[in-house]
């Protein structure tokens, strides 16, 4: 299997501390988990929006990661990642 030489853009999340950081990850429609990464800073924003924090990791380096959550498989460029659990929708008003 090629591995990609250069860094790819993984969005993070919080893990724990404030200043941990984890890889996001998240569900391909058949319910199988995956790492999300991105080729482009741009990629990212437009599918994460502006605030998602993210670092920069070879995908060797990503793939070590996701394996020690049992994910073996990355989804790369991925157009749509979820909201921000932390920003609350409006409440709808009867």
């Amino acid at each position: 299997m090629k591995t990609s030489s250069v860094p790819l853009f993984v969005p993070t999340r919080v893990a724990g501390a404030p200043d941990v950081a984890a890889p996001q990850w998240g569900r391909r429609p058949d319910g199988v988990r995956v790492g999300i990464a991105f080729s482009s800073a741009e990629l990212l924003r437009a599918a994460t929006g502006p605030r998602q924090e993210w670092v920069r990791l070879h995908e060797s380096e990503l793939r070590e990661l996701l394996a020690a959550y049992g994910i073996g498989v990355i989804q790369l460029d991925p157009v749509l990642v979820g909201p921000e659990v932390a920003v609350r929708a409006p409440e709808l008003v009867a």
